[in-house]
Formats: structure tokens, C-alpha cells, sequence
């Protein structure tokens, strides 16, 4: 089970699926001759992918090399070097399972003795998917504990996924230093040229290299020869490490975990710490990773909110209001269109609140006016945000106050006070929102052939009334009935919805006949 010879990893390639090792897996990726990873689920991609990216990247400025392209054996040796260097002579750093717990395993720090494991290290997972998730609010990504007869890369795959997004669980508990505090989020925000998983490796980790000097001059200081496999030394839990004794390209571990293989399969073992593992804190996150945006409010690492990825913030991310981009939003001007890309297990306090992932198509045009600069960005930066303000506007100011009365019975005054009105209403207004949701991004992006702004604004108007229009008409299907007013309340609140339409938006109501 040594990472770097044997064949772990399952790989689907265009001859077919076979295992490989580590090294084989990065010049697969270099060659783009992966088609994907069978034991990857996705709520672990991002993870993974960032970790084999900050391993290349390591590797190729120690072997003073910058192209992602590279055979087996450099890969093999040049990891064989880091690890060296980190203090390991020997594989052991790169093994799932090392019975001695005074050595390094992989991803898992070595402890002092053998009699500390034994008197602090608990059993904690009996299967991979037990580790990778270890709090959930409703059982949401994976079934807990389903993997009972796991391939070895599936525990790989939930080491590297509980080590590189995890937040805090509880005391001695703590989460990863690349999150705006322990109750953060670890997102993967980025231009992808391709949806193919081999030419994002390619061009992420020579965005990495290109940006290694300016990592090194950040406020913190990293080191151009600081440690990068932080699993390679002792860790006793007491106390964390200093930012200035890493490398930019580090690999976070979060927590003490030591694996053990019995004749009943793998088991994980883990112990707490009094601290984290990076000494960090002040940092909020903002550790120059390439992948996350920081929020200018607060100069701390983006933290998706748990109604995760809205339209709303996804347009500020791509046109950074209120955002510093991430390094790998840089678009590559070598394609025609491509994709924004986000993604992020959302964390709350001691749970996680569900994967959410946004990945959306930029032709051609739109692409030339978002990264191009000038009044074509500024102009699609206006539509953008008017296209969600018209959402808002119709579903808070049109649709909400027709639901109010429709459920109320149409009274001459509404009460917007009433908590079970309240709730029905939040309840009945949510096709509008999932519905619009998915359509923004492409009524966004035709804007660009239409001159006139109005005009622009026109059909994405006509769809978000036609869309409130059939969450009001299902609603008035399914609201409880009062008496007698049946038909008041349903006439009352079509009246309140256009009324409102046509004072809000008069500019689009002019020729149109209304239902009444």
C-alpha cells in the first residue's frame, strides 16, 4: 500500500480502467489522458484535485522545472526528494498503513511513542466515508458508514478530504488554517479552459508556479524551502506551526489520525489536539491560496453562506464586487469560451450544511466583455445587477404580497406579521427562486448582442412574470380555503401581482394583456 509504487488509485483512461500509483496518476493528469477516478466522489474532487496540485507544484520548483508534463519516474523521484527533505528517508510518509505509529504514514504525523497512541488515540471510522464526513446535518453528501467494503483509494480520497476542507467539530477539534474560522468553508473558485479533469491540473498548477514569488512576498512570509508534507514530523497536538516555516505549496494536515489494518479491513484511529495545526487564527484564512476569494470587508477568506451558492454571489465573485478573485479565476485567452467554476462543502458550527457546486458555461462574446475590461464589463456588470434586482423586486414587492393575500382571504389590509401566513408564503415562493436561478446566468449572457438596455432587460422581465405567475397559480391550487372567499382572495391577489407589476415596472407592462 505505498502510494508510490503500488496501484491504488482506480483510473479510467481511453484504454480502459486500471489502478496506478501516484506518480503514474500525475503524468496521466499531465497528458490529459484521464477520463476519471471511479472511486472520487465529488464532494472530494476539489480536495483532491488541489492536493495533487500542490504536490506537483513543490516538486517541479525543487526540480527547477515548471511544466505540469512529466513521466512516472520524475514524478516518483522528485517526490522522493521532498520528502527527503522533509525529514523522511525512507516511504513510509507515502504508506496508507504503517504499523509502527513512531513513523509517518501518509497524511497521518507519527506520534512520540508507541504508549501515547495506545493511551490517546481512539477508534473513530471503521469505513472511509465515516471518516471523510464526520458531522453532517442531515446525512446530506453520502449514507455514513455505506462503504464497508472499500478500495484502498477510498480511504486515500477521505484522508484528503477530511484533512484539506474540515472545520471545527468540537473541542480538540480543529479545522483547516485555509478557512475563515473554524465554522468557514474551503471553496474551489476558478476559470476551467476544459471540463476535463487532466488540462485542469495543467493549467492550475502552472497558474501555481507562475505565482509562487508573489506567494513568497505576502505578509506572513512563507519560506521558498519551508515544509510542505506537514505529516512528516512528529505532532503532539500542543502547539501549531508558524506560517514562516512553511512552503506556499503546503499540504495541510487538520487532525491526528493514524490508520490500522486488521484482518477485518482498515480502521482510522484518532486523537485530539489543544490547537490547530497551523498557528494561524489571525490570519482568517487569508493564506494565499490560489483557489479562494477574500472577502474586502473583512480581508478574510470567502465563507459561502448556508444558502450556499446563489445567483447573487456568484455574480459578485465573477465581477469581484465585494471580492478579491482568486488567482484562479485568471481566464486563458487560448480557448474561445469556457467555465466559471465553484464549488464548496458548507460548513456550520460543528455541521457541514451541504456540497454545493456552480459550474457555468462563458461563451465566446460574453468571455471577450467580462475579461476583456472597459464599457463592454462595465455595462454586462450593470445588467447583472439589474437582472437581480428585477428578481427581487417582483418576487418580494409583486409575488410575496399576492401570496400574503391569497392565503389571508384577500383582506382590504394584509398582515404581514402573522408567523403561519408567514411560513406558508416563504414555502409557497420557493419554485420562483429555484426556477429563476438557472436561467440568470444565460439571460446574462445574451445581453451582450442587444445595445439597448431596456431592451436588454425586456425578455429577462417577461420570464421572471411568467414564472411568478405559476408559482402564484399552483399556490392558489394548494392554499387552504377560506368559506366563501375563495374567489376574492384569488381575484384580490391577482391584483395585488399586476398592480404591482405595472408600478414597479411600467417601462415592460405598456403592450401587455393582463390576467385579471
Amino acid at each position: 500500500m505505498n502510494l508510490l509504487t503500488d496501484p491504488v488509485f482506480r483510473v479510467r483512461t481511453p484504454e480502459g480502467t486500471n489502478g496506478a500509483s501516484l506518480p503514474e496518476l500525475l503524468a496521466l493528469l499531465g497528458e490529459d489522458r484521464v477520463e476519471s477516478l471511479p472511486g472520487l466522489q465529488r464532494h472530494q474532487e476539489d480536495a483532491f484535485h488541489i492536493f495533487c496540485c500542490y504536490l506537483a507544484g513543490a516538486v517541479l520548483v525543487r526540480q527547477g522545472e515548471t511544466i505540469p508534463r512529466q513521466n512516472a519516474n520524475f514524478w516518483r523521484e522528485g517526490i522522493r526528494a521532498l520528502t527527503r527533505q522533509e525529514g523522511c528517508e525512507d516511504d513510509s510518509a507515502w504508506m496508507l498503513v504503517v504499523d509502527d505509529p513512531t513513523k509517518p504514514a501518509f497524511m497521518q504525523p507519527p506520534v512520540s511513542d508507541r504508549t501515547s497512541f495506545e493511551q490517546h488515540y481512539k477508534l473513530t471510522a471503521t469505513t472511509p466515508d465515516a471518516l471523510d464526513v464526520l458531522i453532517t446535518a442531515r446525512n446530506h453528501d453520502v449514507k455514513a458508514k455505506r462503504a464497508r467494503h472499500a478500495d484502498l483509494d477510498a480511504w486515500c480520497y477521505a484522508l484528503i478530504s477530511l484533512n484539506g476542507t474540515v472545520g471545527y467539530s468540537g473541542r480538540t477539534n480543529y479545522g483547516v488554517a485555509r478557512m475563515n474560522s473554524g465554522s468557514g468553508s474551503r471553496p474551489r473558485i476558478g476559470w476551467l479552459p476544459t471540463l476535463r479533469t487532466g488540462s485542469q491540473f495543467i493549467r492550475d498548477v502552472s497558474v501555481l508556479v507562475c505565482d509562487r514569488d508573489r506567494l513568497l512576498q505576502l505578509s506572513h512570509s512563507y519560506d521558498s524551502n519551508g515544509k510542505v508534507l506537514l505529516w512528516t514530523r512528529p505532532w503532539d497536538g500542543k502547539r501549531g506551526h508558524a506560517l514562516k516555516s512553511l512552503d506556499p505549496f503546503f499540504i495541510e494536515v487538520a487532525r491526528r489520525i493514524r490508520f490500522y489494518s486488521g484482518e477485518d479491513g482498515v480502521k482510522a484511529f484518532a486523537s485530539g489536539s489543544a490547537v490547530g495545526f497551523i498557528a494561524a487564527d489571525e490570519q482568517k484564512g487569508n493564506l494565499g491560496d490560489l483557489w479562494i476569494p477574500i472577502t474586502q470587508k473583512t480581508n478574510g477568506a470567502l465563507t459561502v453562506p448556508k444558502s450556499g451558492l446563489t445567483p447573487e454571489l456568484l455574480r459578485n465573485l465573477i465581477f469581484g464586487e465585494g471580492y478579491t478573485p482568486a488567482a484562479m479565476q485568471r481566464v486563458d485567452h487560448s480557448t474561445a469560451g469556457g467555465w466559471f467554476s465553484a464549488s464548496v462543502l458548507v460548513g456550520g458550527n460543528c455541521t457541514t450544511d451541504g456540497f454545493h457546486s456552480a459550474v457555468l458555461r462563458v461563451p465566446e462574446k460574453p468571455k471577450l466583455a467580462l475579461f476583456g475590461g472597459g464599457p463592454a464589463r462595465d455595462r454586462l456588470a450593470k445588467l447583472s445587477k439589474k437582472g437581480i434586482d428585477t428578481a427581487a423586486e417582483i418576487q418580494y414587492k409583486a409575488l410575496r404580497p399576492a401570496l400574503f393575500s391569497l392565503l389571508e382571504g384577500g383582506p382590504d389590509n394584509l398582515n404581514d406579521k402573522n408567523k403561519h401566513v408567514k411560513g406558508w408564503t416563504e414555502d409557497a415562493i420557493k419554485p420562483f427562486t429555484q426556477e429563476w436561478n438557472p436561467r440568470y446566468f444565460n439571460w446574462l449572457w445574451s445581453t451582450v448582442e442587444i445595445l439597448n438596455d431596456d431592451e436588454a432587460i425586456r425578455p429577462w422581465f417577461k420570464e421572471l412574470r411568467r414564472l411568478a405567475q405559476d408559482t402564484l397559480d399552483r399556490a392558489a391550487e394548494r392554499a387552504p380555503q377560506r368559506h366563501g372567499r375563495s374567489y376574492r382572495a384569488k381575484t384580490k391577489a391577482q391584483g395585488i401581482f399586476i398592480g404591482s407589476l405595472k408600478k414597479n415596472f411600467p417601462q415592460f407592462m405598456e403592450v401587455t394583456h393582463d390576467k385579471l
